[in-house]
């Protein structure tokens, strides 16, 4: 079974992130520079007691980025107090896009639109700082339009009618989700974290966690693709191989000889005197895929 001992090594970036496997999630950590995997974690779904379980096998790095799901955050407050969060900009602008769509038929969506396709033309403090003042003044031309209310007595065929707490809903709720998640992420620090000079100086840190989702992640889904139909421990096995071969310093001939071992001197249960371990087929997998380079897909380490 492929394994990563904690080594107590504190990074300055990590990147956090799960993906969804035949009804699994695995979340998996990686060094935010370098992209070697850290650590990996099987769970149901994404939830902060899963998080916690990962982060708890790393130190505590200054920066973690993440896609801001829920769980992930408070899972780092209350393992890594001390770590900054810098939220992937691009998760950020995927949510606004979903929340206005692509085509807004408001200006006012329009704009604000505009604004969130700028976040990841920002490269400097000062224009991090122009940013904010740009939602700000958005803010200032459409406050009235999201304060609109719609109310059930006006609008009884509406499905939102039987539904609705006071008998009113907001009529610009995906506007109003967006413009306000905006304004947390630049009030809260994490939409420009990566701007901060007191984190550059150790070494730049990333604004989004591409180099998680379109590295580690993406691999393992081509690989599981290769070898569609696998068992599900057979499944989770090659995972988990996937995500050792690219930690620091993998060791599979040290993991196969223990191995080996443990299958020619099985435990034996004195009360039926059958072996509790026994040595299992493998399913096919071509092992030179976990050879692959995540950072540069079509080149092999």
């Amino acid at each position: 079974e492929p394994r990563i001992l904690p080594d107590g090594v504190v990074h300055h970036v990590v990147m956090a992130d799960g993906t969804y496997v035949n009804g699994w999630c695995l979340l998996t950590a990686v060094d935010g520079n370098d992209g070697e995997v850290l650590a990996w974690q099987w769970c149901s779904r994404e939830g902060t007691a899963a998080y916690k379980a990962l982060f708890e096998q790393i130190a505590p790095p200054d920066v973690l980025v993440c896609d801001g799901m829920k769980g992930i955050q408070r899972a780092c407050a209350e393992t890594w107090p001390d770590t900054r969060i810098q939220r992937c900009l691009v998760h950020v602008q995927r949510d606004t896009r979903a929340d206005l769509t692509g085509k807004p038929g408001l200006q006012a969506g329009r704009e604000l639109k505009r604004l969130a396709d700028m976040l990841t033309r920002v490269h400097e403090p000062d224009a991090a700082v122009r940013w904010g003042e740009a939602l700000n003044a958005w803010h200032g031309r459409w406050k009235r339009m999201l304060a609109e209310r719609t109310y059930a007595k006006d609008n009884p065929d509406d499905p939102r009618a039987a539904t609705s707490r006071g008998g009113w809903w907001w009529t610009h709720l995906p506007l109003r989700r967006a413009y306000f998640r905006l304004e947390r992420l630049f009030k809260d620090g994490t939409l420009f974290c990566f701007l901060d000079p007191e984190l550059t100086i150790p070494g730049p840190v990333p604004r989004d966690s591409n180099r998680l989702e379109g590295g580690l992640n993406a691999a393992l889904k081509r690989m599981l693709v290769n070898h569609r139909g696998l068992p599900e421990a057979h499944m989770r096995r090659a995972c988990e191989w996937h995500c050792y071969m690219n930690s620091a310093k993998p060791d599979p001939a040290r993991i196969l000889k223990q191995h080996d071992q443990d299958t020619k001197n099985p435990i034996v249960n004195d009360d039926d005197n059958e072996p509790t371990s026994q040595p299992t087929l493998g399913a096919g997998i071509d092992w030179n895929e976990f050879h692959t380079n995540t950072r540069y897909p079509n080149t092999t380490d």
